[in-house]
């Protein structure tokens, strides 16, 4: 067999080696997150709608936690492409401290905003009490989102990708369990022909705040163990020190803000149209919780892919192997969007279905089925940039991510969605159009800076190495 087929199949088995948990775990959680909104959903549409409006705020602070996460995964993939171990658990270390840090500021910073922030997205009168609740209990947990997304991170950079599957998977489950314990009141349910006692604790939205506090807690203990337990080349050494190291933190801001910023540039984007949503009424606030629930299953194998396809970006540029960096980053795109398409097309074919899972109001299907079909055409070029995103990150390119966010959310999104609403008159469909003429952008963007090479010389890939005893930075 010619050589250059050897590598492409010796790439692809990698490539897949290092996706298949991610996207299994990626699958689990989504099917867990239906489950989870469906038991909300059973409440009625107010209830929807009180997690819905705090959406976007959650997915804020998670983005730049996510993008925390990258300042430090990427230094610990290119250490690792390089061999330098030492420099990988120094790495590490500083990960526990911005962990600490990011936590306990977000906890601190939700629970001063948790009243105001249902307001600020215009959730109705009747919907806020709820709202504030859930914020307020779901924040408890932050501390510890913040170490399961900084070393889910730099695990899936590591290689391992297979503890973060467990974790979070599990994590899912324990949100099921107490959910079904916490929502609900004390009832009676059949099993197996018998009639069982099933005790509850009755607190509705809060309940299932709580019951995912409980969750991420878990994992983001797990998660931290497991990190800095990862064999005796990267074990954390706690006689090595924990003091902050400037030089790693000062990679990890001019790696980690522009991805932290565009996370925030996006999620804020989304508060702006849960806002606009909002003002349209609370059907059509449920019916895009849960449209945007629904399709996850659509882009979930993208980002299952796009954890893998940084590590071996990264891992590449350490190695400086610049033939494998390319050629691992276009197989990871073409990967994610083939995938992508085809689940476009069954959850064309599906959305009435699905979204009876989970809401029982008839005129909330209806109206997130239709979301559903609207968007289904833009997900395979979606898929190119969440990839491409990644490559991008793993390869130092993280400006352009930043801009594409900025560019696409607020010049195309933002602008586009109100008029569709206001001026054409389309309602939530409106909304939803303007997202997926923002999300093909995004796509054909990322497709043009990965093809263009612009990240070779930002990586460093196209200078010569430095001479023994020099430094590269």
């Amino acid at each position: 067999m010619p050589s250059g087929l050897l590598d492409r199949e010796h790439r692809m088995r990698t490539m897949w080696q290092l996706s298949w948990p991610a996207i299994i775990e990626q699958l689990l959680a989504t099917m867990v997150s239906y489950a989870d909104t469906a038991m909300v959903g059973a409440l009625g549409a107010e209830a929807t709608a009180a997690v819905s409006v705090n959406a976007s705020s959650i997915w804020l602070v998670n983005g730049i936690l996510a993008g925390v996460g990258v300042g430090y995964s990427v230094q610990v993939s290119n250490a690792i492409g390089a061999q330098d171990d030492h420099r990988a658990r120094r790495v590490i270390r500083q990960g526990i401290l911005a962990s600490a840090v990011c936590g306990l500021l977000s906890l601190v910073l939700f629970q001063l905003l948790a009243g105001h922030i249902p307001v600020w997205l215009g959730a109705e009168a009747s919907v806020r009490p709820a709202a504030t609740a859930y914020l307020r209990c779901y924040a408890l947990c932050l501390p510890f989102c913040a170490s399961s997304a900084i070393f889910s991170a730099i695990l899936r950079c590591m290689g391992n990708t297979k503890t973060p599957l467990v974790f979070n998977f599990s994590a899912n489950l324990i949100n099921l369990v107490f959910n079904f314990l916490l929502i609900y009141e004390t009832r009676t349910v059949s099993l197996f022909g018998a009639a069982v006692t099933v005790p509850g604790a009755g607190l509705g939205v809060a309940g299932a705040a709580i019951a995912s506090a409980i969750a991420w807690t878990f994992a983001g203990i797990m998660l931290l163990y497991i990190g800095i337990h990862q064999g005796d080349r990267y074990r954390v050494r706690f006689r090595e020190g924990f003091r902050p190291d400037a030089t790693i933190i000062r990679k990890a801001v001019e790696l980690g803000v522009p991805s932290a910023l565009e996370r925030a540039t996006i999620n804020l984007g989304q508060l702006a149209v849960t806002a606009l949503v909002a003002s349209i009424g609370t059907v059509a606030l449920a019916a895009h919780q849960i449209a945007n629930t629904a399709e996850g299953l659509c882009y979930l194998p993208a980002y299952g892919i796009s954890y893998a396809s940084v590590a071996l970006v990264g891992q590449s540029v350490g190695a400086r192997d610049r033939e494998s960096a390319r050629a691992y980053g276009s197989l990871t795109a073409w990967t994610g969007a083939g995938m992508c398409a085809v689940l476009a097309a069954l959850l064309y074919l599906g959305a009435p279905a699905l979204a009876a899972l989970f809401n029982s109001d008839a005129a909330v299907v209806a109206e997130s089925a239709r979301m559903l079909r609207i968007v289904c055409f833009a997900e395979p070029l979606f898929a190119v940039s969440i990839v491409l995103s990644s490559n991008l990150r793993g390869a130092h390119d993280v400006g352009y991510p930043m801009i594409v966010g900025l560019v696409c959310m607020w010049g195309v999104r933002i602008v586009l969605a109100p008029i569709f609403v206001h001026r054409f008159h389309l309602g939530l469909a409106g909304v939803w159009t303007a997202m997926s003429i923002d999300l093909m952008l995004r796509g054909v963007l990322c497709a043009l800076r990965w093809h263009r090479g612009r990240w070779i010389h930002i990586s460093g890939l196209d200078r010569p190495l430095p001479a023994e005893g020099e430094s590269e930075s």
